[in-house]
């Protein structure tokens, strides 16, 4: 058993060598045949290490490659998601191309926000929605039967895989994938967040993945397509949302949907705090004052982020409410000119920056993140004490 265990971690790391050595090589190539080589190779090993549960080796050539050779890791990261949510299915002995979608849902409530099963009519009117707006002529198309949190959707390129394999087999049989909900972690309790639909669309090999791809059809109807599927699924889901206020975004891969959804969900939440204390203690923003710090973890590796603290302008000790705005790889100094526009727009016309970088610290009790407050500190959201409609718990 020793025996086999040291095999197989020496398997692992050679694998991971291998990997990072083929990235490196695709960064450096100057052509697109030498591209198109090398992205040959990492595939090939990618889809190998993926279907035989390997996954690991692929996040550890990652690992490797994330501190000296940045674009060799994003060239292997863009091959490995892609790799881990499209497939070739094999369909009464023809190949098919399989894409793994999602559809993130911004939704923000006074209430618990939803994680859930979708009735059977709900899941009916999704995948009609998917066929009638996204897939081309003859696409096989299927959707999960739940309501996905982040912290409910697969994490690593092996779960990914895992995942979209199951949703290629109901596009291949009924079109529904029964989602087993009593696996699925607890969402944590946010004022805003992102849902997930789970989809998959299956066409023969080389054929358009979408509608608007086909000969004979105009590229530009993607944006009445999207913009028709965003406004049904809305409709869908109302009854889902009960108590939410809550918009559709555009579909996409799922690795993409999942980073678009990041995006746009930062001035979402943004709004979300700005209208929840509108709403439940009756603080417009004229009375409002934020506080805007960059905060970061220099003992680990995490990415740094923006903490954003609301407070009335009468109090520079207190946070009422916070927002936490991933950089995302973005320009920091840019991204807090983004956030002062934005909550400009929103009515909150005092704005105090704190340039001084604060650690990344967190509530021993209940692990919430602190935010800044005007006076220099980090401090624990403390919602007002004398509004008419207050939550039973701080909500972050």
């Amino acid at each position: 058993m020793r025996r086999n265990r040291f095999i197989s971690r020496a398997r692992h790391q050679a694998d991971a060598d291998t990997l990072a050595k083929l990235a490196r090589r695709l960064s450096e190539s100057g052509s697109r045949l030498e591209d198109r080589l090398w992205e040959r190779r990492l595939v090939e090993l990618v889809n190998d290490r993926l279907a035989r549960g390997f996954g690991d080796a692929v996040e550890a050539a990652l690992d490797e490659l994330s501190t000296d050779h940045p674009r060799a890791y994003d060239d292997l990261a863009d091959l490995a998601e892609s790799c881990a949510e499209s497939a070739v299915v094999e369909i009464d002995g023809e190949p098919h191309d399989a894409l793994l979608l999602a559809i993130p849902v911004l939704a923000w409530s006074r209430y618990r926000l939803p994680a859930t099963k979708l009735s059977a009519s709900v899941l009916e009117n999704v995948l009609t929605q998917v066929v009638g707006h996204l897939a081309p002529r003859g696409a096989r198309c299927a959707v999960g039967d739940f309501l996905f949190s982040i912290d409910q959707l697969p994490e690593s390129l092996g779960e990914v895989r895992d995942v979209a394999e199951q949703m290629f087999s109901a596009a291949v049989q009924d079109g529904r994938l029964k989602v087993d909900s009593k696996s699925l972690r607890e969402p944590i309790a946010m004022l805003a967040d992102a849902r997930y639909l789970l989809a998959a669309i299956v066409v023969p090999q080389a054929s358009p993945l979408f509608h608007w791809q086909q000969t004979g059809v105009d590229p530009d109807s993607k944006i009445s397509a999207i913009s028709a599927l965003r406004e049904q699924l809305d409709n869908v889901l109302t009854p889902v949302m009960t108590g939410c206020k809550f918009r559709t975004l555009a579909p996409g891969a799922f690795h993409a949907a999942l980073r678009q959804a990041d995006r746009e969900l930062r001035e979402f939440s943004l709004e979300a705090a700005v209208s929840f204390l509108k709403l439940s203690f009756d603080l417009t923003p004229s009375v409002l004052q934020a506080t805007i710090a960059p905060f970061e973890e220099k003992r680990e590796r995490s990415s740094p982020e923006i903490r954003i603290g609301i407070s009335r302008t009468s109090e520079d000790d207190v946070v009422i409410e916070g927002v936490v705005w991933p950089l995302l790889g973005d320009d920091e100094e840019r991204s807090i000119e983004e956030i002062e526009a934005a909550l400009r727009r929103l009515g909150i016309v005092r704005l105090v920056s704190h340039a001084h970088r604060f650690p990344m610290e967190f509530c021993d009790d209940c692990g919430a993140p602190m935010f800044p407050n005007a006076a220099g500190h980090s401090v624990h959201t403390e919602p007002p004490d004398d509004g008419e409609d207050q939550p039973s718990a701080p909500l972050h």
